[in-house]
């Protein structure tokens, strides 16, 4: 039986898109996307072919399907209700009945999905990211950002506890969807669904294994329990979006755009805290770990300072992996934001190289663990595998890297195949690939057998102390 998982539309291009892959890796036959209608084929065919024109129409396609909830509803809902409704439905049809030996929670992160996929578990995310409708916003206007946040978390905020709540405003990154759309985290401590799901599928004396990611970024504190972060990451710095610099400035002319400086908030200071992306959270800890002790579970804490920390460690254990079931890797696979195959590993037999987009520091950190993984791990790759997401805006020359520049860099590692998962003609808004690239590997892995690799938490022990992560119990 097939388990179709319907994405809301406003999760198609978000980090939440983690939590229904949480729920879908304990299930092979899993359609993550809706079916595309059978006359659109032809036409993204055609498309395909005519780039130039390709291009404009998906641009405009983009910018109308940039949904959000209403503001009304949403300053009425219940995130609890919100993730037992839209998410852990998934979780609980998936398992039946079922209980686990251990359960994951962590910020959205592609080597921890990996890990917890091997070893055959679930992975509970730790925030999740809510689109609201606010048609005519202008990129630039931080001010009117976070007023009409206030307004809306006046009423949201006192509804729901056990969480924080982060808005996210970047206007370099998102500043195609900024328009049409506002964008809040929230950011969990332990949701009540989390605990009573727990509960209801994790053993007696059962993990609770936390991967805790403390990628750091600025924070302007707006009340108890609510920040502003202004930006994202990749190669521009926190400081860069709160303040302003040449480069930014000079990008903002090139556009047309007559704001200067930073989008942070004048005459306030920011306090260093964790990315509202890639991070979660430190009251998670507290709040799990309480938790655990107070139900008798076992509580793992592994600690993490960047994102990218967890993917490297997990290449390296997918490796050990395969190496004591006799296996030589077959190659690899990049992987980036939501775009994720995690059957990839377990049937196709490539080692995971996950990033967090497509930008410059992403593209230096997968050079660098690639190296490794052409230094120590394979000698030469029957097949390079590439699973990018689209920037859609692609941003200062400096912070973008173009589709050109990412295959010759992976096309410069020893592998008899190189697959890439987008038409190079079309990067970077190539919209059918989101939907597509992942579905055509997951076709590939279902025609294959499962390799039955194994990780343990003692595996993972180990490589945190071999990868400078922080492990505790």
């Amino acid at each position: 039986m097939v388990l179709v998982v319907f994405v809301p539309p406003d999760l198609k291009f978000s980090d939440s898109l983690y939590l229904l892959l949480g729920a879908s890796i304990l299930k092979d036959d899993i359609a993550l996307y809706q079916k595309i209608p059978a006359y659109m084929k032809p036409l993204i065919s055609f498309l395909n072919a005519a780039p130039s024109v390709g291009k404009k129409i998906y641009a405009g396609q983009l910018s109308k399907a940039q949904y959000g909830r209403d503001p009304e509803v949403v300053k009425k809902s219940r995130i609890d209700d919100i993730l037992e409704r839209e998410f852990l439905s998934y979780h609980r049809e998936v398992l039946q009945k079922r209980k686990l030996d251990s359960i994951f929670l962590g910020a959205s992160n592609g080597g921890s999905l990996h890990l917890a996929d091997i070893m055959r578990t679930l992975m509970l995310f730790s925030g999740l990211n809510i689109t609201v409708t606010r048609k005519g916003g202008d990129p630039d206007d931080a001010e009117g950002f976070i007023e009409f946040g206030r307004k809306l978390m006046k009423e949201f905020l006192p509804k729901n506890d056990n969480l924080e709540i982060v808005l996210h405003f970047d206007p370099v990154h998102d500043r195609n969807n900024l328009p049409y759309v506002f964008h809040f985290r929230s950011k969990f401590w332990l949701p009540n669904a989390y605990r009573k799901f727990i509960k209801d599928h994790l053993k007696k004396g059962g993990d609770v294994v936390l991967f805790d990611v403390q990628e750091s970024w600025l924070h302007y504190k707006l009340d108890d329990r609510f920040y502003y972060q202004c930006g994202g990451l990749d190669d521009l710095t926190p400081e860069e979006y709160a303040f302003g610099s040449k480069r930014i400035d000079s990008w903002l002319k090139e556009i047309g755009a007559t704001h200067r400086g930073g989008w942070g908030i004048e005459g306030e200071k920011p306090l260093k805290s964790y990315d509202s992306e890639y991070g979660n959270s430190p009251r998670m800890v507290k709040a799990t770990k309480e938790f655990a002790e107070e139900q008798g579970y076992n509580f793992t804490h592994i600690k993490a300072e960047k994102a990218h920390d967890l993917s490297a460690m997990t290449t390296y254990l997918a490796n050990q992996a395969m190496n004591e079931k006799g296996i030589k890797p077959r190659g690899v696979i990049v992987e980036q934001y939501t775009q994720l195959v995690p059957l990839a590993v377990r049937r196709l037999g490539l080692l995971p190289v996950w990033t967090y987009y497509v930008l410059r520091e992403s593209f230096n950190d997968t050079k660098k663990m690639l190296d490794t993984v052409f230094t120590d791990y394979l000698e030469e790759a029957e097949e390079l595998v590439f699973l990018p997401t689209q920037p859609y805006n692609p941003g200062p020359p400096e912070d973008f890297v173009t589709g050109e520049e990412w295959h010759k860099l992976l096309k410069s590692y020893p592998a008899k195949k190189f697959t890439s998962l987008t038409k190079p003609k079309l990067y970077p808004i190539d919209l059918p690939s989101v939907v597509l690239g992942p579905m055509n590997l997951q076709k590939r892995c279902l025609k294959e057998k499962d390799l039955g690799l194994k990780i343990s938490m003692e595996d993972i022990k180990k490589a945190c102390k071999k990868f400078g992560l922080t492990y505790s119990t």
